[in-house]
């Protein structure tokens, strides 16, 4: 077995293989099979026995720490032909997530494996463990330690998620392929501190604005106080030197003086009003007779006005009210006239309410006709999308017959025509061995040479067959790896490889020309068989002749099923088209019939509401008659009553709208 291995020089002690020539000097070239006995490491052995790819822990290798992704390859009999394994410089990884910042260029990014070690820390990278030894646990790193430990329990529930520890904030994620976590740590201050300015700037501008409002409020109460001090000054008369101490006083100062003041002056004034209300009493007493008198006249009109309405109240608007020269005289006729347009009113009602009990009687009996109908429909629709699923559901068995049909017929045209080829290639091979048998038997004392070393020469050949396949593998190896490398160099290791394979093909090429020769020294014991086969070829003439004629009839009967076959495809075609547009047909009435269906079910909805509706408005109407009918009309009303037309509208108030 070969398994080569590159690498650049790491320029480290210790480290096994050969430099290439130059150019390719910088490049090193390790045989693993014998000098690693690669067979025997992990990297072979795990994917070879689980016949699954996987990664390896990270772990030391002359000074860099790497991780190697192994897959086995199999071939198409699922056999174990090759172990590919790809090895991950970490370093480089650490380095690049070094320069990445979580937040704001603060935090870094860790990686950490499946059992616990530390794939990169970029805050303090750790050394390299020694050649072939496991990386750096995370117990080595207090920070990573402490949060390791939270993680193991985290990632069992939930494969991501942010938390905080130690004054940091920290999100995790699990990376699936590798089963590694990958972390984020951010300190809290990064967070917290635009937080705290916005929170402090924010108080700062609602304070400002506060102090704003405040003086805001305190300019208006003044100027609202102002006109306030005005009239109380105003009130109370003040004098001048009042005026010069007030001034000197704030608004509410002001306001207060002006208010005791103001009470000084109201009871100056309400002494005054004292002696005024005697006087207004005398005169009161006399105007107290005169409409006591007037009073006993005003109940007497009130008394008549109030008989008027109570008639009124019982429902009589045939009554009037006297109308006089005074007061009531005009309550009187005012209530008089509205007595009339109350009567005008309510005879329209009556009349109205006659005419829409009326409608709303027959409004129902055509509702409940139009329901019917309408029943009867959906039944009839639903009857019909019953018998359209049928013929589609049979249609659709028929093509599906037709389709197994034609593919049936399609291959037996297949057959036929392949058997028809292999008759023609049969009937000139025939001929062919007609026209050479003669020779046959000149050739076969030839051919009689090779019978006895038939058995030794193949025993030879299939041992070097299995050389050769064995060759074979490794030329297709060196190939594909040779196909994957991008440096110059590295062809030059490959075609060295070639050589080596070349040379054993040679020696293979050798033992198969001895064989050859060790054939030729025992022709001489195969001339009596060879004698007996030029007898038996002699006859073979007269078998070719009846065999050619009975090959010619067949072909024949061929071209007659080929024929027949290709008829029933093109018929089967034409059936199967046609029961594909029937089918079309059907799904389109059945589309068709179903949004009638679904109309009428909406139109039957709407007719039993309209029903409802015409029923209440039935039992509305009653009860308006029932209280129209309370007041007695005058007779002139109801006969200048002219009927409502209720039956106006021209346009459907009914929008039925099919959804598509």
């Amino acid at each position: 077995m070969v398994f080569p291995y590159y690498f650049f020089d790491k320029k480290v002690a210790g480290q096994p293989g050969q430099r290439l020539p130059p150019p390719n000097d910088d490049i090193v070239y390790v045989e693993l099979f014998a000098d690693e006995n690669y067979p025997k490491q992990t990297h072979y052995t795990i994917p070879a026995k689980s016949s699954k790819a996987f990664w390896l822990e990270p772990y030391g290798s002359f000074g860099d720490l790497i991780s190697t992704y192994a897959t086995p390859v199999f071939d198409r009999q699922k056999k174990l032909i090759a172990v590919i394994n790809a090895d991950i410089d970490l370093s480089e990884v650490t380095e690049q997530i070094a320069e990445a910042k979580v937040l704001q260029d603060e935090g870094y990014f860790a990686i950490i494996s499946a059992q616990g070690r530390v794939v990169a820390y970029p805050p303090a990278p750790l050394p390299p463990p020694e050649n072939n030894k496991p990386g750096v646990s995370v117990d080595t790193v207090p920070e990573l330690k402490t949060v390791w430990s939270l993680l193991q329990k985290k990632l069992a529930n939930k494969p991501s998620e942010i938390f905080t520890l130690e004054g940091k904030y920290w999100a995790y994620q699990k990376v699936p392929s590798t089963e590694w976590v990958m972390l984020a740590a951010v300190p809290q201050a990064t967070i917290l501190t635009p937080v705290i300015l916005t929170s402090v700037s924010a108080i700062l501008g609602l304070a400002i604005l506060l102090g704003i409002v405040i003086l805001l409020f305190v300019r208006n109460l003044n100027s609202r106080l102002q006109p306030i001090l005005d009239e109380c000054n105003q009130l109370a008369a003040t004098d001048a030197q009042t005026q010069a101490e007030l001034q000197k006083q704030d608004e509410i100062g002001q306001l207060s003086t002006s208010f005791f003041n103001l009470l000084t002056q109201l009871e100056a004034n309400q002494e005054q009003i004292r002696q005024e209300a005697n006087m207004r009493l005398q005169l009161q007493e006399e105007q107290r007779q005169t409409v006591e008198a007037e009073s006993q006249v005003l109940q007497d009109d009130i008394g008549q006005l109030l008989d008027v309405v109570s008639a009124v109240e019982d429902g009589n608007l045939t009554v009037q009210a006297p109308v006089t020269d005074r007061v009531t005289g005009l309550v009187a006729d005012t209530f008089n006239r509205l007595t009339e347009e109350l009567a005008k009113v309510l005879g329209q009602v009556v009349g109205a309410s006659r005419q829409v009990f009326q409608s709303a009687s027959n409004l129902e009996e055509i509702a409940t006709a139009v329901a019917t109908n309408v029943d009867r429909q959906g039944q009839e629709v639903t009857q019909v999308l019953t018998l359209s699923e049928q013929v589609e559901h049979s249609a659709q068995n028929v093509t599906q017959q037709l389709q197994r049909s034609i593919q049936a017929l399609l291959d037996l045209s297949a057959t036929v025509l392949d058997g028809q080829t292999a008759m023609t290639e049969l009937t000139q091979g025939t001929e062919t061995l007609r026209q050479g048998s003669d020779r046959i038997v000149q050739q076969m004392k030839t051919l009689g040479e090779f019978v006895g070393l038939a058995e030794q020469f193949v025993q030879d050949q299939s041992q070097i067959a299995s050389q050769t396949q064995v060759l074979a593998l490794n030329a297709s190896l060196v190939a594909a790896r040779a196909a994957e490398q991008q440096n110059p160099r590295q062809f030059a290791v490959a075609a060295k490889e070639f050589e080596a394979i070349a040379d054993q093909v040679s020696k293979l090429a050798q033992l198969t020309n001895d064989g050859l020769s060790l054939l030729e020294q025992r022709t001489t014991q195969i001339q009596n068989v060879v004698s007996m086969v030029d007898a038996e070829v002699q006859n073979l003439g007269g078998l070719v002749g009846g065999f050619t004629q009975g090959v010619e009839q067949s072909t024949q009967v061929f071209n007659n099923v080929r024929s027949v076959t290709t008829d029933a495809v093109r018929s089967g075609e034409a059936v199967a088209q046609s029961n594909q547009d029937i089918i079309s047909s059907v799904q389109s009435t059945a589309t068709a019939m179903r949004g009638i269906a679904d109309i009428a079910q909406r139109t039957a909805k709407l007719t039993q509401d309209a029903r409802s509706q015409s029923e209440v408005m039935g039992k509305l109407s009653t009860q308006l008659l029932e209280r129209v009918e309370f007041f007695r009309l005058p007779a002139e009303v109801l006969e200048r009553q002219e009927p409502v037309n209720l039956a106006q509208a021209q346009e459907s108030t009914i929008d039925v709208a099919i959804a598509k």
